[in-house]
């Protein structure tokens, strides 16, 4: 399904851009002016996974329709740039400043009149020292960034929480990304709550049973290891400790609190809050498991993130073209 969203116009000019994120699974593409204003938003169903190839081109035509003109660059972040998406982009290697990216755009070759760029992933070692990979998160890590500036904070080198199927810590300072680790959290959660015998006949419900959630975070922090906890959800509800009701955040709690604990027990312990980046639902849990180790957090919609780290990338693209001898 693709649906056309136009939002109100604000003040501050035409559009100078239009921004994409393009996910697995949702196309989401907005119509930007060079103050980073939404003036028109358009969304698909057409993610990464359900498209080929030669498919992407012409799932975004159809999408962007009347804004397919020469005057609009398109920047796109996400996994449109990854293995199976329209064109594979190379990771850059860390450390590296965010705003150097806008260096190193993959300019596509398309049938379009707009030009079209896929903004490169990055690549570096995580908190164990194994090679780690991101892609789309770095466009949200340079919207937090100038989110950061924005409020007069440029001085600060927070750890960034980016929480989903695949959770994403990073550390950056004076600008510049120096390491990230990546955790299978929702993954894992998601299989355990869908499949596995720890939740099998018991109830599911939307609200978070905050109660449940922290018992799970408080038993993550007990010696044993995550295996060994995870099946905790299952004992205390058979001898009683947990009702029905509880196991699922529960052990929701036992999945985020492990994350947490293992990637803060690799760092230096934060003295700015850790700045939450993704849903509000996954951020207030993530929220919630820092709090019980007295590590505060703030929380930047994911979605924002995404916009702003667009709209910097274009504004210094088109300083760059502006300016060619001296730079961005």
């Amino acid at each position: 399904m693709t649906s056309f969203n136009p939002v109100s116009q604000p003040a501050g000019g035409q559009a100078s851009f239009i921004a994409v994120d393009w996910g697995t699974t949702n196309l989401r593409a907005f119509l930007m002016n060079q103050d980073g204003h939404i003036q028109a938003q358009r969304d698909s169903d057409r993610g990464m996974l359900k498209l080929g190839s030669a498919e992407f081109e012409s799932v975004l035509s159809g999408l962007l329709g009347d804004w397919l003109t020469p005057d609009l660059p398109i920047y796109m972040a996400g996994m449109v740039g990854s293995r199976g998406g329209w064109q594979e982009v190379p990771y850059l290697r860390c450390p590296i400043r965010l705003d150097e990216l806008s260096e190193h755009l993959f300019w596509l070759s398309t049938n379009m009149p707009n030009k079209v760029a896929i903004v490169p992933g990055l690549r570096g070692d995580g908190v164990s020292g194994l090679i780690d990979v991101m892609r789309g998160e770095e466009t949200q890590l340079l919207g937090a960034l100038d989110w950061l500036e924005e409020q007069g904070r440029t001085d600060e080198s927070p750890i960034f929480c980016l929480p989903g199927t695949h959770c994403k810590w990073a550390q950056i300072t004076e600008g510049k990304v120096t390491q990230f680790s990546t955790s299978i959290t929702g993954e894992l959660f998601a299989r355990l709550n869908d499949e596995s015998s720890l939740v099998k006949g018991l109830p599911k419900s939307d609200l978070l049973n905050e109660d449940a959630f922290k018992k799970g975070v408080l038993a993550s922090q007990q010696t044993g290891g995550i295996l060994h906890h995870l099946f905790s959800a299952r004992s205390r509800f058979v001898c009683g400790e947990l009702v029905a009701d509880e196991v699922r955040d529960y052990l929701s709690g036992v999945v985020i609190g492990h994350d947490v604990n293992d990637i803060l027990s690799a760092l230096i312990m934060p003295t700015s809050p850790v700045l939450i980046i993704g849903s509000q639902a996954l951020s207030t849990r993530y929220g919630l498991a820092l709090s019980s180790l007295s590590v505060s957090s703030e929380f930047l919609a994911a979605n924002e993130a995404s916009i702003r780290g667009l709209k910097r990338l274009a504004n210094r693209q088109a300083r760059s073209e502006m300016n060619p001898t001296t730079g961005a």
